[in-house]
This record gives structure tokens, sequence and C-alpha cells, in this order.
């Protein structure tokens, strides 16, 4: 069976002798004692060398396939093509979504940095895969972040373990493979240029908030999270960058079971290959959302997890 980490000499250096190991261990188990490194890196290890296997193995092979099978949108929702749903069902089954959550949000509490290591393991398999793969466990850690920024997620004193936090069911939703989100930030008239947007976000008088317009080139926009940013202040007294705020919107709800769509997914893009990780088009009116940090602090939290992304992105 092929292993695209066993293969590859460049990340058995690293892994053998190019980390400093102890100081990476001690910044992931905080507040714990009698940690053995040695056994740590062994099982980051065998996480690797799990993930490895899997890309070789359940990926690779399907390069083609993956190409050949591009998504579309039936009844206002994406078709996801069979392979992908296989490849997703295995991952899921495999737990590697949680891989750097903390354990009491079900996750393997692994260092980001084995994060970036699977991020090329994946890509060696097939690029858009990864790239999918990446909307999931990027985004529930980037809520986790927040959270942690904002004040809205609480710790034991003593052991440091994570006790309470505010995006934990979108979170657990992402870790089980269940649903994923996305980072909606261009828009038509607006590309490299976000102090050019349009969607806006207003809120009520009972402190409720809804955002209205679209957005597009967003990668893996058909999930249930779509973190979107919005101008939220009044443009005369805030403009540009200053008047973005950030939110996490729902693009449906479930009743009984069905899908509640509070957006409209408007097209899947076709694109030069790529075609295992669905961009699309989307558009919310006064769709119900959920201010993430203060009003106006949208651009900087959104490049909390842009500047992240971009390390996974150059592995």
């Amino acid at each position: 069976m092929a292993n695209f980490l066993r293969d590859n000499p460049d990340l058995q250096y690293y892994l053998d002798r190019g980390l400093d190991w102890p100081a990476i261990v001690n910044s992931v188990e905080l507040g714990a004692d009698g940690i053995d490194t040695d056994e740590m890196v062994t099982s980051y290890r065998a996480v690797l060398d799990l993930l490895g296997g899997f890309s070789a193995d359940q990926v690779a092979p399907f390069t083609e396939e993956i190409d050949r099978q591009k998504m579309r949108i039936e009844n206002g929702e994406v078709v996801v093509p069979p392979r992908l749903q296989k490849i997703f069902a295995s991952a899921a089954e495999l737990e590697l979504h949680g891989l750097v959550l903390p354990r009491e949000l079900g996750g393997m509490n692994c260092p980001l940095l084995l994060y970036a290591i699977t991020a090329e393991l994946l890509a060696r398999g097939d690029v858009s895969v990864m790239t999918h793969y990446g909307f999931h466990q990027g985004i529930s850690l980037a809520l986790l972040f927040w959270s942690i920024e904002e004040g809205s997620t609480e710790f034991d004193p003593e052991t440091l373990q994570i006790t309470k936090t505010r995006f934990a069911e979108a979170i657990e939703e992402m870790r089980s493979g269940a649903e994923w989100g996305s980072m909606d930030l261009t828009e038509a008239h607006a590309g490299s240029d976000l102090a050019q947007l349009r969607c806006r976000a207003e809120v009520d008088s009972d402190g409720a908030w809804f955002v209205t317009g679209s957005k597009v080139f967003v990668s893996s926009g058909h999930g249930r999270y779509h973190m979107v940013l919005a101008r939220s202040e009044d443009p005369e007294e805030k403009p540009g960058l200053e008047g973005l705020s950030l939110f996490l919107v729902e693009a449906f709800t479930r009743s009984d079971g069905e899908r509640v769509r509070q957006s409209v997914l408007e097209r899947v893009d076709e694109k030069l290959g790529h075609h295992g990780s669905a961009t699309v088009s989307i558009s919310f009116e006064h769709s119900p959302a959920q201010l993430i940090g203060a009003p106006g602090e949208g651009f900087r939290l959104m490049l909390m997890l842009m500047n992240n992304a971009r390390i996974c992105v150059a592995f």
C-alpha cells in the first residue's frame, strides 16, 4: 500500500530531527503534568501515517474521476458527486476533522503544525479535496479562537480545559463532518479592495442582527456556516475597512429533518480544474446573523483566519 508520509524524506526529516517537539507538545498540553513527549510524538506520527495512507489509497487514485464529476445545483442545493461523498464519509469516520480541536470538544488536541502537514499529504492526492477538507477544521478552529478572544469561552482555572464555548454546536457539526463552513468575503465589485463591500448588516431594536447582500467566489460555500464580512457601521462615520464587522450566518436551519433556507445559492462556478472544491455565489436577504466580536472589528478578525489559512495553503 502506498503512503504519502513514508515516501516523503522532507517530512520525515522534520518529524525526526527538524522540530522542537518538547516546545510544541508543551504548547498544546497546557496545564497537564508528566507529559511524555516521545509518546505524544509517536501518536502524532501515527495520525499522519494514517492520513498519508488515506490520501494515497482513497484520494489519489480517483483524481481524474473527481475532476470529471462536476458539482451542480438542483432544487436550490449543490449536488456533491458520489466519489467526494465517499471520501468525506471516510474522513468523518476516521475523525480527521477534529485533529487540532481540544479533547474537551471531541478533538485529538494535536498541534496546528500537524494540520498544515495534513494539507500537504492530502493535496498530493488531490488539491481540491484538500481545499474542501480545510473548511471543516479551519472554520471550527477559527470560531473557537474568536470566542476565546471575545471572552465567550470559559475555562477551568486549574486544568485550563474549556468548560463552555459560544459556538459549541457549530464546532461539533464540523468536527463530526456533518457540516462545514466558509469565508464569504468577495463581492462582484469588491475583490482585492474589501473597503468597497456593499453587503450590509443591520441590527433591530431587540439587538438581533440581519445580513443582506451577495458574495461570489466562495470556496465550499454550499455548507451551513458562513463567516460573512459585512458593512455594519455608518459609512460617513466609519468609512472603508473600519465599518466592517464579522458575522456567523447559517445558510439554512433544520425543521423536522428538512433544510429551511435562509440564503440562496445562485450558481456553482466553472473552473479550469479544481472541481472537487465547489466555488459558489450566494445571496442573503435579511438573513439572521450572529455578530462575532465587536462592531467594526470584522477586517481584523477575518485576517486572523486568513493569515493562518495562508500557511496551510503554502504547505
